[in-house]
């Protein structure tokens, strides 16, 4: 699904609707799967399924949302107007702004979750060793994980490529 929204549109909670409403029948399907253990076995899978919950929700989805309205936050700050257009695919979102940015805006916005999330889930590895909460561990590293994304076969890494070959530095 491809949509477009001006900046002023795009809130956090705006994007979150969008990204679940977007993804809500594999949504539903991993939380109907997930729940079938806890027929088998209540007691134990309850304190189990909640805390995969936590790692799926809190670290896949939340962070997917964090990472993609970071680059939105970002824009918002050098930008008053402009368009963006939201396209959701399979286990993919790609935001493309309809405006032309200069070479410090590329790197900034390409720039800002891959060095924010990893801060994120640092805290995350902390508090999780410090309680010995392997989940919450998962989760920090699944926050790290998002520096992976400067590479230069993924958006990030292909905006950021773009910045340093280009010559306008408007």
């Amino acid at each position: 699904m491809t949509s477009t929204y001006t900046l002023h549109q795009i809130s956090f909670l705006f994007l979150t609707k969008l990204f679940f409403g977007n993804y809500k029948k594999m949504l539903f399907t991993v939380i109907l799967v997930t729940l079938i253990p806890f027929l088998i076995y209540p007691s134990f899978m309850a304190h189990f399924i909640l805390k995969f919950y936590v790692v799926f929700f809190v670290g896949l989805f939340l962070s997917y949302i964090i990472h993609e309205y970071l680059h939105i936050w970002c824009l918002k700050r050098s930008r008053e107007e402009g368009e963006i257009v939201v396209e959701f695919s399979l286990m993919k979102i790609s935001l493309y702004p309809q405006f032309e940015l200069s070479k410090g805006e590329m790197l900034k916005v390409a720039l800002l979750p891959a060095l924010m999330l990893p801060i994120v889930g640092l805290g995350f590895v902390s508090i999780g060793t410090w309680m010995e909460q392997t989940f919450l561990t998962l989760t920090g590293y699944i926050y790290i994980l998002h520096v992976i994304n400067i590479l230069p076969p993924l958006g990030d890494g292909i905006m950021i490529l773009k910045a340093l070959l280009t010559n306008n530095s408007a």
